[in-house]
């Protein structure tokens, strides 16, 4: 059965509205340009504020490097829980506790693998150890059994931007930040189908390779694939006027214009998709289109709860010519690059090439626009630089 926002948007495109309706004003500057009418945000982000995160590191596992667990807790509900196991070969496999979340994960994100599971998660604070339990079942059948114990309290000195050590190289551009972490102790016991895993020695003395981290966020640039359906585009660029799209999935995108000042408008994105968040946008009207300048991941839209509207999120800086620069919340700049832009009659193709910090300089983002007759196609590929990957000017 088709969901309501699949069978709204049919009735709209039996109505007529495919092309939105552009009808001149007598303000020019409001006027919509030919290039604007289909303005599309083409990079695929997510943002994430964990109130708690641990990962472990396996010593001998002959298929897993690393058990991890990301806690986003809910008002009114029981906390958000992704488990995530991190294979030698780099891949990853997400473990959700939530059905609708992880089936269009599963859909929206074909670098990576998610299942739905049930998750316990159980932590408690002693003397500013923090201890955790977590425990849930692999996609491959196995029960996994985490026991963790940290060996001193938190701290912010072994917090700050995290190396991903190649985790997410193939699949995803990961931002991390911990606001503060304390390594795992000896007591803690990793079992796998009851098999107990050591954990390998960690880089403090007397500890082992697993993190508690209080704080964790994380901005992410995924590898993913969609179609988008044009609904209805703005009569000008006004406040209020609206560019509405259907993806493939059935849901929603929705750009509306929050202000224009001179040239330059605010705009904020939502879907109806629980693997996407609220964005806001600002864009500068420059020829017969728009430029995109700033892209600014909330967090928002998967209904768990309120967040604190002062910061900012996670943001993608493109006001440079030529640069970019992605933050997570107060935290400016933590990596940056060159982008290039090349366009063609149906085809317009972003590709970001980070130069700092040096991991991330092993990975880049190409996002890929295309118009195919009334659709587009979004694709957007993360992975190692090639010679073929990127234009000469971002290599």
């Amino acid at each position: 059965m088709r969901s309501y926002q699949t069978r709204l948007a049919i009735v709209l495109l039996a109505m007529g509205l495919l092309a939105g309706g552009n009808a001149s004003h007598a303000d020019d500057s409001l006027a919509v340009p030919q290039g604007a009418r289909s303005f599309i945000q083409p990079f695929v982000l997510t943002f994430d504020r964990h109130e708690d995160q641990v990962i472990v590191f396996l010593a001998n596992h002959p298929v897993y490097e690393a058990v991890e667990v990301m806690v986003t807790r809910r008002a009114g509900q029981p906390p958000l829980l992704r488990a995530i196991i991190t294979r030698h070969d780099k891949f990853h496999i997400d473990h959700v506790n939530d059905a609708q979340l992880a089936r269009e994960r599963a859909v929206l994100l074909p670098g990576r693998k998610t299942v739905y599971r049930p998750i316990l998660y159980e932590q408690s604070t002693d003397a500013g150890i923090v201890r955790a339990r977590l425990r849930f079942t692999s996609y491959r059948g196995e029960d996994i059994d985490l026991h963790f114990q940290a060996l001193a309290p938190v701290s912010e000195a072994q917090g700050g931007l995290i190396d991903p050590g190649g985790h997410s190289r193939e699949d995803s551009l990961a931002v991390m930040w911990a606001n503060a972490s304390a390594f795992a102790s000896p007591e803690t016991r990793l079992t796998i189908h009851g098999v107990s895993y050591p954990l390998p020695s960690g880089p403090q003395p007397g500890s082992r390779f697993g993190i508690y981290t209080a704080g964790f966020l994380i901005g992410v640039v995924y590898e993913a694939r969609l179609e988008l359906y044009p609904l209805w585009s703005p009569r000008r660029l006004a406040e209020g006027e609206q560019w509405v799209y259907l993806d493939d999935l059935g849901h929603l995108h929705v750009y509306e214009i929050l202000g224009v000042a001179g040239d330059v408008l605010t705009i904020r994105k939502t879907t109806t998709s629980p693997a996407l968040t609220e964005e806001f946008l600002t864009a500068r009207r420059e020829g017969d289109g728009l430029r995109l300048l700033t892209v600014r991941a909330t967090g928002r839209g998967r209904e768990m709860g309120p967040l604190p509207p002062a910061l900012p999120g996670f943001t993608l800086e493109l006001s440079e010519p030529g640069r970019f620069a992605l933050s997570v919340d107060e935290h400016a700049r933590l990596v940056t690059g060159v982008v290039c832009l090349e366009q063609g009659a149906t085809t317009a193709a972003w590709t970001l090439r980070p130069t700092q910090p040096e991991w991330a300089a092993l990975q880049f983002v190409r996002a890929t626009v295309t118009r195919l007759g009334s659709r587009f196609s979004l694709e957007h590929m993360v992975g190692a630089p090639t010679p073929d990957s990127a234009p000469a000017a971002c290599q």
